[in-house]
């Protein structure tokens, strides 16, 4: 911090006279201590607050689904490529780093909040952990048949669900509310026989409906190994004929017509897209929740631009 000529004067000024001895200095001082351990103590706080590489546990573990990258709890050099890659995709700081704008912007890319699926997927991962399998933090037919076995060898009801019971065998009495249990696979929406636009979209929705997520996926071509969330909306309006180039989210914003539309409507924002169609979400978020894009349940369309195709 800079102190100026004309401050160092003042303050001079004010120790020169036997009226100020008492005040002024000490009210300059306390002001040049205060601005320079604000200097000093501002940027390093703000980031110790973000995770980096070499840190570990749950809430690492929680930015990687966020990410849609494995899981291990482990901020290494895949989990550092992955936030460069997102922050570049969405316009932020590109310092590979997990900080409050960095998380904000991913929850907002996949739908999620710290009480939602994310947390369950760390319940899920610790469950796995105690339970000696890979701790990918979904619940699939593989963890199912492990707790299973489990269940069986200590006495339990052998359901598959890990409820009270079976969290205190495992040494989790923490983790007793609520039950865990593998959710049923969401199957493809139904009406691929609809003559027109609407069915073309549907079956479009059906064939990458399970494929992964992949950052980018779906915008070099439409055909590819996995869609980001720009690229699965890009690809059901191309497959009805209704799309010839791939748009990102903030090309949904201005895309087909304002509002709602009565069979498909789109909501679309800087971060993140996802369409309904006949009522039915067609969303990447759904991908962490049923395995499945397609999704029955609502979410907030608070902070979208709200689109639909002109005409549908």
């Amino acid at each position: 911090m800079e102190v100026s000529t004309n401050m160092l004067s003042n303050a001079h000024r004010g120790l020169s006279n036997p009226a100020r001895r008492n005040t002024r200095p000490a009210t300059v001082l306390a002001a040049l201590a205060a601005s320079l351990c604000l200097v000093m103590a501002v940027a390093p706080d703000a980031q110790a607050k973000a995770m980096r590489r070499g840190d570990h546990g749950p809430s690492v573990a929680t930015v990687q689904r966020l990410l849609h990258i494995h899981a291990d709890g482990l901020f290494g050099a895949g989990t550092v490529k992955a936030i460069r890659k997102f922050q570049k995709a969405h316009h932020l700081t590109v310092d590979g780093l997990a900080g409050n704008s960095t998380i904000k912007a991913l929850r907002k890319a996949g739908g999620r909040r710290s009480g939602g699926s994310a947390f369950a997927g760390a319940r899920v991962a610790s469950m796995q952990r105690a339970l000696g399998i890979d701790a990918d933090g979904k619940f699939g037919p593989g963890t199912q048949k492990a707790v299973k076995a489990f269940q069986h060898h200590h006495g339990l009801t052998a359901d598959g669900i890990v409820g009270q019971a079976t969290w205190k065998a495992l040494g989790l009495d923490n983790f007793v509310k609520p039950a865990l249990r593998r959710k049923p696979k969401a199957a493809p929406i139904t009406g691929t026989s609809t003559p027109g636009v609407i069915g073309r979209m549907i079956s479009a929705g059906n064939r990458i409906a399970h494929l992964p997520y992949i950052w980018g996926g779906g915008h070099g071509s439409f055909n590819a190994d996995g869609y980001d969330c720009s690229g699965s909306v890009s690809y059901v309006l191309h497959g009805a004929g209704l799309l010839k180039t791939p748009l990102d989210s903030t090309g949904f914003e201005s895309w087909g017509a304002a509002g709602p539309g009565r069979l498909v409507t789109i909501y679309a924002n800087g971060g993140h897209v996802f369409m309904t169609i006949r009522g039915r979400r067609f969303d990447t978020s759904g991908l962490s929740q049923s395995g499945s894009r397609w999704s029955t349940s609502a979410r907030s369309a608070s902070g979208y631009v709200i689109r639909h195709p002109s005409g549908l």
